[in-house]
C-alpha cells in the first residue's frame, strides 16, 4: 500500500488544527469577564469582604461626621452592591442573603396584616364614619 504525500498533509493539518481547538476552547472560557463568577477565583470573596469592612468602617462614618447627604447615600449604594455581588459569587454569603430576604418578605407580611388591623379599629371605633 503506497501512502501519498498529499494525504498524509492532510492527516498532519487536521491533527494540528484538533490541537489547536483543544487548546485555545478553554483558554478562551478562562479569560472570559465571568471567570471569577463561575467559581475560578478564590480571592475574590476576600477581596469583596475587604472592601465591604473598609466602606463600613471607614468611609460611611466619615461621610456621616461630615454631614454630607449625598456622600452618604452613595456610600450606602456601593455597599449595598458589594454586598449583593459578594452573595452571588460567594455560595456562604449567598445562605445570608437568602434569609434576610426571608425576613423580610416576613416582616412585609406582618406590616400589611397591622396596618389592615389599624383600618378595622379605625373603622370599627369611628362608627363606620371613616372607612
Amino acid at each position: 500500500m503506497k501512502v501519498r504525500f498529499e494525504t498524509l498533509r492532510r492527516v498532519g493539518a487536521a491533527v494540528v488544527g484538533m490541537c489547536l481547538v483543544l487548546l485555545l476552547v478553554p483558554a478562551a472560557f478562562a479569560s472570559s469577564p465571568d471567570a471569577g463568577e463561575q467559581g475560578n477565583y478564590r480571592g475574590q470573596c476576600r477581596r469583596l469582604t475587604r472592601q465591604l469592612e473598609h466602606f463600613e468602617g471607614t468611609i460611611l462614618p466619615l461621610a456621616i461626621g461630615r454631614g454630607n447627604r449625598a456622600w452618604e447615600d452613595a456610600t450606602n449604594a456601593q455597599i449595598e452592591r458589594l454586598w449583593h455581588r459578594r452573595a452571588d459569587l460567594c455560595p456562604a454569603y449567598g445562605a445570608e442573603r437568602t434569609m434576610m430576604r426571608k425576613a423580610a418578605d416576613r416582616m412585609r407580611k406582618f406590616n400589611r396584616l397591622v396596618a389592615a388591623a389599624g383600618r378595622a379599629a379605625v373603622t370599627y371605633f369611628s362608627g363606620g364614619a371613616i372607612p
